[in-house]
Formats: structure tokens, sequence, C-alpha cells
């Protein structure tokens, strides 16, 4: 009898580890009745895969919301992290199962309900601009009024205006901006840190014109950096460059034209910005 109350014992964490690959993908599935079953038999809701990502992580990725539910009932946990940071949450909310850029879908939206609800982060927002690499060649002006130019449509207005326009329509309630007034000059602005504020966002926008057979070739690269208590940046990218956020560069045929594309540029990029400095405020939590 001993024996045999020995020879169970020794394999019961055998059979908790022959149910991992069974429990990981019935949660990736949204197989919850195989779920529940595999936790009634031991089955270690906190196991994690080569990722790091538990059952409610994967559960909640490919927007499983009863899946998702059952697991939180078993006491998975909401907050555990997977290798690069992400937890069940962010997972449902950024991860490409569930959309593009955070723009998911009513099953991702069920799971996000579901999950412990993130703090809403307060963001001060610094706006500059300073010219592009090739903005003193327009077809249609001379280096000075092409300047006096761009002051006046102000760039970095457009890009801060787009910001907080995205954050209203689709940022899905996860930050507030303060706007720091932006000041034009070639630098980012040095404005006092508003009170009780997570983070500082820094936008450097820079405008690019160039003459190429009699029309104005446009590009508005912006250097984005995210910082805490003035601490060493969370990131510091450039969007609107590059395969996966450039832009192709957009014609003008005349300065008026300058405005709208200028405005368009910017608000392809605020997206992505917002998204990335999302991810790494969440992660920092």
């Amino acid at each position: 009898m001993v024996r045999i109350l020995l020879a169970i014992a020794l394999s019961a964490p055998l059979f908790a580890a022959d149910q991992q690959p069974g429990l990981l993908d019935s949660a990736r599935h949204g197989h919850t009745k195989d779920v529940e079953a595999l936790l009634a038999k031991g089955a270690d809701p906190e196991m994690k895969d080569k990722d790091g990502r538990t059952p409610l992580m994967l559960a909640a990725q490919y927007g499983h919301a009863a899946t998702v539910k059952l697991l939180l009932a078993k006491g998975a946990k909401p907050d555990a992290r997977d290798a690069q940071g992400w937890n069940a949450y962010m997972l449902a909310l950024l991860a490409p199962a569930g959309g593009v850029m955070g723009v998911v879908h009513g099953t991702h939206d069920a799971v996000l309900r579901l999950l412990p609800q993130p703090k809403r982060f307060r963001v001060q927002v610094n706006a500059g601009w300073t010219p592009g690499q090739a903005v003193f060649s327009s077809c249609f002006m001379r280096p000075a009024e092409l300047q006096e130019h761009l002051r006046g449509l102000r760039p970095d207005a457009m890009a801060l205006e787009a910001l907080e326009r995205y954050v209203v329509a689709s940022g899905r309630g996860l930050v507030a901006i303060v706007r720091a007034d932006a000041r034009g000059t070639a630098e980012f602005p040095n404005a006092d840190p508003a009170p009780n504020i997570d983070a500082t966002l820094d936008l450097l926008v820079q405008p690019g014109v160039t003459c190429v057979q009699g029309v104005d070739r446009l590009a508005m690269p912006i250097r984005a950096q995210l910082s805490v208590g003035g601490a060493a940046g969370l990131f510091d990218r450039e969007f609107g460059t590059g395969v996966k956020t450039g832009m192709k560069s957009e014609s003008a045929g005349n300065p008026n034209q300058h405005g709208p594309l200028f405005a368009a540029w910017a608000k392809s990029q605020v997206g992505p910005i917002y998204w990335a400095m999302v991810e790494a405020l969440m992660k920092r939590e």
C-alpha cells in the first residue's frame, strides 16, 4: 500500500507536466471544456509556453472570452507577464491576433472587459519642429520664404492635434494628453512638467521639401521620445521612415498643397506613436 501511494505521489508531477501542451493548446484555441477538464485533473493554470505565456495570456491574445472567464474563476493571475513583459490585457489589446495597433474586434473587447482595467496614463506632450534634410529645395519659393512658409504651417501643431484627435477617437481611454504649448523652435520646447503626469512625450517634427521634376516632394519624419521623471527615455524612435511605418514621398504641385499633405502625413503616424507609447507605459507598470 505504501508503495502504491508513493508511486502515485511521484507520478503526480509527471502527470501535471503531461497536461502542459494540452492546456496551452486548448486555451489558445478557446476549447473551454477541455481547459476545465485539464484543470480538474491538476494541470497548472500558471504553466508557460516557450514565450513565457500562460493559458490565460493565450486565451486573451486569441480572443476567447469564455476561456478567459473560466481561467480567472480558477485563479489564473491576470498580472503575470510573458518574456517580453506583456500581460493578458496587453496581449488582447496590442498583439496581432487582437488587431493592428489596438484596433480590436468584438471578441477581444469582451476579453478586455473581463480583465482588470489598466490605469489611465497622464502624458504631457511637447512638440517642436526642425527643417528636414531637404527642406530648402522647393520648386516654388526661395529657402528663406520656404522656412517662413513652414513656420506658418506649424507642422508641430499638426502632429500634436492629430495625436489628440487619435486619443479621443481610437485611444480606448488609456491616455489623457496634457498639452505643453509648442513654441515652433528647432528643438524640443523646455516646458516645465505639468503636475501629476506619468510620462513626457517629446515630438520633433522634421518636414522636408525636395524639388523633383517641377514638383515638390514632401516627407515628414517624426522623432518621438518618451521619458518618465526626467530619466532616460522609455523609447527614442523615428516614425514615418523605414519599411513598417514609412510613407512614400508625397508630391505637391504648388505650395497650397503643402499643408494638407503634411497634415495627412502626421495623421498617418500618430497611431503607431500612440500604441508604442501605450505599450512602453504598460510594460513599465
